[in-house]
């Protein structure tokens, strides 16, 4: 994950509860734990790194002897086993939505703990497209699509939307489609997923992820980093108690295929 350390390495950033400042400086790494719970296969996936010299193009060095443990909020732990290359891997983990999960990682005699509350599923109603004629925006023209879904009655929703064409990911940061139910609550939700104009005979899936708050404040700070139109950007807080990079997504998620006619 280098792009956290290059965003947050080159811009110091103060929030009024925690600063942000990562040292380049080879000597001084930086623990990064990526963590989800993946409802939708109840698997818990974890990567513990460092972040590596600024000015080197090689990989993050992995951590491989971390203890890592998920543990609900009855008090219930289980530990996560190493599988390789600082990956650690539990399957068959039962979600418990509505439930608060708290990972904890204990990296090179460091304590770093993160939790997220697994939300319920919000399911898709299913993928919509229109043709967008050639512009000055549209280039030479091609479908948009969007993500449908009825938000719930209750207030305080967010959703990421992830869209694969023809078994490729976009996986950018700015890919990623964040949405809240600030003005759409208890409403039919049809959002543009702007990451690019497809053809007929295109085979499209979107992945809608119910998130916790934290999570879509969390992208949101990172997103805001590197858009070269954004004015001051908001202050990231770390996700990881005493100062460890990444974040802890626990989430369900519904996937819907079409074929662009």
């Amino acid at each position: 994950m280098k792009y956290a350390a290059l965003i947050l390495g080159i811009i110091v950033l103060a929030s009024c509860t925690k600063v942000i400042d990562v040292d380049l400086n080879e000597a001084n790494p930086v623990t990064v734990i990526e963590a989800n719970y993946t409802a939708e296969d109840s698997t818990v996936r974890v990567v513990v790194t460092e972040t590596s010299n600024f000015f080197s193009n090689e990989d993050e060095p992995t951590i491989d002897d971390a203890i890592v443990t998920i543990t609900d909020q009855s008090g219930n732990s289980q530990q996560v086993p190493f599988v390789a290359n600082g990956e650690y891997v539990l399957n068959n983990y039962i979600p418990q939505f509505g439930t608060t999960y708290t990972m904890t990682v204990l990296a090179n005699g460091v304590t770093y703990n993160a939790s997220c509350k697994l939300n319920d599923l919000i399911p898709q109603n299913g993928i919509i497209y229109e043709y967008i004629e050639p512009g000055a925006f549209s280039g030479d023209g091609g479908y948009l699509v969007a993500v449908s879904y009825q938000d719930p009655a209750a207030e305080g929703d967010f959703t990421s939307a992830y869209l694969t064409k023809n078994d490729t990911l976009y996986k950018e940061l700015d890919d990623i489609t964040l949405n809240n139910d600030e003005f759409t609550n208890g409403n039919l939700v049809l959002r543009p997923v702007f990451v690019d104009l497809f053809d007929v005979g295109d085979t499209i899936e979107i992945e809608l992820r119910t998130i916790d708050k934290k999570i879509y404040d969390y992208y949101n700070e990172l997103i805001s980093l590197i858009d070269p139109n954004s004015a001051a950007p908001a202050n990231p807080t770390y996700q990881w108690e005493n100062r460890a990079l990444g974040y802890f997504s626990a989430y369900p998620s519904s996937r819907q295929t079409t074929v662009i006619q």
